[in-house]
């Protein structure tokens, strides 16, 4: 009797431990990064990091793996990992390297950090090995020292330790400085600058082409950036197979306001990134640093006044897949700074009508969820209709930007009250009381302060409009450029004060094409304009659009000077650069959507149906891991309850299941509301599945996968996990943005 009632709980504790379909059987921290097999790919750095490892190819792997770290390409770093670990389970740097590869995501390394502990007593490993195991998990270890600062500075200490210990070791010291910068200001900061340079100059005397000219740039980008040129110029040629190692030099060049080498770099990184993602079926925004490189690819044009490369780029990040992880309008994505950097682009070019047109579109529609999102199209509209003489229209925008105000007053203030309820209720003094109060409304102060500035400066604007210019004129202090503050007091009549302002922007010469074309035509106007003014801005002219309006209206002020209708010099490439590749051998410069593997496969009456079937239409691909699979019958269910949104938004779907044909009528028979009103078919041998990346190479399992594709058959959205994918109205809303975008 007691042995059956014991039954009970022992299967509670067998199905409690049961792995879920999709899920890694090493861990949680396995169920995400790369779950695809991967190539020596090669051109990843030149790193020798002796491992103890039983596979044979498990070494190079190990190296490849130690390169992209360097790189911070830490999603293919981890698959090289992952490749090592498949055919090494025992293989104690392997879960180091996965830790190293999650320096962001502690929860993460900490978890690949116990597997290595529990490997590393009986693990015949070297010493060196086992010390570069216990410095990370020492510093990881928020247990033992809950003080951050001081794991910190331990795990530096941890590293010189290692580097008197292995003098020979260089890649202990490359991880030292790495770790030095990444520690800055997090308990452990910098103390020489030099004496990390001296580092680095150690390593590059035994290994002058070694992937730490990276470091070099991190160490010197905000100190002394002219000390990085050296790395700069090296660093692509150390690991061209990863993007970031183009795209740092960016940092220094930028730094030396050489734009045209720095948009080169940033082109070259995104071209690497495009052809890999292509290739490899990932989201643009899946990759370390992507959406910061071409957003500054897009400050790179505007510095350089190309309008028509920056919106391409612009329009680009907005066209990008959105992901609710790792790309949505309110994170730092593809789809933010795009947004952004077309308001900016458009402002800086005084393309007002092209503004008022796109935001009737897709490319710059109003955000109805996100004030911070539609307060930048607001002000971009407001300006447009300023500068059009569009009084109602402006006056229209001016009462939505006062609603957002009206909204963070209301917010603080109801913060404000509800810490003055709960001081009450916890008997506070009076003087403790108004201090949470305003601590409280502080805390909303942001939600406040954001809407007054473009508020200012509209109704500056709007001010000009009815006649009155004092109020116009006290606004100009809203406005942060001195070049667009001189364009004010002109329009204003402020000659002396317009032309004031545009001296100091030519004193600064940053080398910013726009401010200076408009510092240029404010002199021209105030007839203060010189030869050697106008040289300032041919110095950075060869890639100039003449026909963006801060140009075309110089023209009269170039002939007055007796200089060429097409005023332009060519950019002369500068005497410290290593031979470049051509961008167009890298990948392409602009995302596109990846052609998805066809296929012909059976449903549950024994039909082919194949993607040729569907061309000329879009179509919605579920890989599911068959009708035992509760979380994919949850899937399956919630699409087909909501299947009428699908068929209005004109998005057939197709199921793919890893069951045989006898068994799709299974996932037909789990739902209960009648007839699934998609196709459910067999995929078995999993050939599909693979073939989509919808796999776990490692563990030999499929995956979770939920695909949308065009009716040119490419693939505009992924998504591919341990869990299918639940956000039904947004999977359709994207969609449909998509299918819209890339027409």
């Amino acid at each position: 009797m007691k042995q059956l009632l014991l039954l009970p709980l022992l299967f509670s504790v067998i199905f409690a431990e049961e792995v879920k379909e999709g899920h890694s059987h090493q861990g949680h921290a396995f169920n995400e990064g790369p779950r695809q097999a991967g190539p020596l790919m090669g051109k990843t750095g030149e790193v020798s990091f002796p491992i103890t490892t039983s596979w044979e190819q498990g070494q190079a792997f190990f190296n490849q793996g130690v390169g992209q770290l360097h790189g911070f390409w830490y999603y293919e770093a981890e698959r090289s990992f992952r490749q090592l670990l498949a055919k090494d389970p025992d293989c104690l740097m392997a879960y180091w390297g996965l830790a190293m590869a999650n320096v962001e995501n502690s929860k993460r390394a900490k978890e690949f950090l116990e597997k290595a502990g529990k490997l590393i007593k009986d693990s015949q490993v070297t010493d060196r090995e086992k010390s570069y195991v216990k410095a990370l998990s020492r510093f990881h270890d928020d247990k033992k020292e809950k003080n951050r600062d001081k794991r910190a500075k331990n795990y530096l200490r941890d590293l010189e330790d290692l580097i008197l210990t292995h003098p020979e070791d260089i890649e202990a010291k490359a991880f030292y400085v790495c770790a030095s910068w990444q520690l800055n200001h997090k308990g452990a900061s910098i103390g020489s600058h030099i004496g990390l340079d001296a580092i680095l100059e150690q390593i590059f005397q035994q290994s002058p082409n070694h992937p730490a000219h990276h470091y070099a740039i991190h160490l010197w980008d905000y100190r002394k950036h002219e000390q990085a040129l050296d790395s700069a110029a090296k660093l692509g040629s150390t690991a061209p197979a990863i993007a970031h190692m183009w795209h740092m030099p960016g940092h220094i060049y930028s730094k030396s306001k050489r734009y045209h080498d720095a948009m080169w770099h940033q082109k070259a990184s995104a071209c690497i990134d495009h052809a890999h993602m292509r290739a490899n079926f990932l989201l643009p925004d899946q990759i370390h640093n992507y959406a910061h490189n071409n957003n500054w690819i897009v400050e790179s044009c505007r510095y350089l006044g190309d309008k028509d490369a920056a919106i391409a780029m612009a329009k680009s990040l907005l066209a990008n897949p959105r992901h609710p992880s790792i790309n949505s309008t309110d994170k730092r994505g593809s789809s933010r700074y795009g947004r952004t950097s077309l308001i900016e682009t458009l402002e800086d070019f005084e393309l007002w009508q092209e503004a008022l047109d796109l935001s009737q579109t897709r490319w710059l529609d109003e955000d109805t969820k996100s004030d911070d999102n539609e307060r930048p199209r607001l002000r971009l509209l407001g300006l447009a209709n300023y500068h059009l003489g569009k009084k109602e229209e402006l006056m229209e925008v001016i009462g939505k930007l006062d609603a957002m105000l009206m909204r963070g007053i209301s917010a603080q203030n109801t913060a404000g009250e509800k810490a003055r309820a709960k001081a009450i209720r916890e008997k506070k003094g009076d003087k403790q009381i108004e201090k949470l109060v305003k601590a409280a409304r502080k805390k909303k102060k942001n939600l406040v302060e954001k809407n007054k500035r473009p508020l200012k400066v509209l109704r500056g604007c709007l001010a000009e409009l009815n006649g009155d210019l004092g109020t116009a004129r006290e606004s100009i202090k809203s406005i942060r450029s001195a070049s667009l503050q001189s364009l004010r007091l002109l329009a204003l009549g402020d000659h002396k004060e317009a032309a004031k302002k545009a001296h100091e922007v030519l004193k600064k010469n940053d080398r910013h094409a726009l401010p200076i074309a408009r510092a240029l035509h404010v002199l021209a106007s105030c007839d203060e304009l010189k030869k050697e003014h106008f040289e300032k801005l041919r110095e950075v002219s060869s890639i100039i659009d003449l026909a963006a309006p801060p140009f075309a209206r110089l023209a009269p002020a170039a002939k007055k000077l007796d200089l060429p209708a097409d005023w332009r010099k060519p950019h002369i490439p500068a005497d410290d650069l290593l031979p470049r590749p051509e961008l167009t051998d890298l990948g392409p410069l602009h995302w596109s959507p990846p052609a998805a593997p066809e296929f012909s496969l059976p449903d549950q009456n024994g039909t082919r149906i194949s993607l040729a079937d569907y061309r000329g239409k879009p179509l919605v691909l579920i890989f599911y891991l068959g009708a035992g699979c509760l979380h994919c019958t949850e899937q399956l269910t919630a699409i087909a309850d909501g299947f009428e949104k699908f068929r209005e938004a004109n998005l057939p779907v197709i199921a793919i299941s890893t069951d045989t044909v006898p068994d799709l009528k299974k996932s037909q028979d789990n739902y209960s509301k009648g007839t699934i009103p998609f196709p459910l078919v067999s995929d078995h041998a999993r050939d599909v599945f693979k073939a989509y990346t919808a796999h776990d190479d490692f563990e030999e399992q499929p995956l979770h996968g939920t695909f949308v594709l065009d009716g040119k058959g490419r693939i505009l959205w992924t998504d591919i996990s341990a869990d299918p994918f639940m956000k039904i109205d947004f999977l359709i809303e994207e969609a449909t943005r998509l299918l819209d975008l890339h027409q």
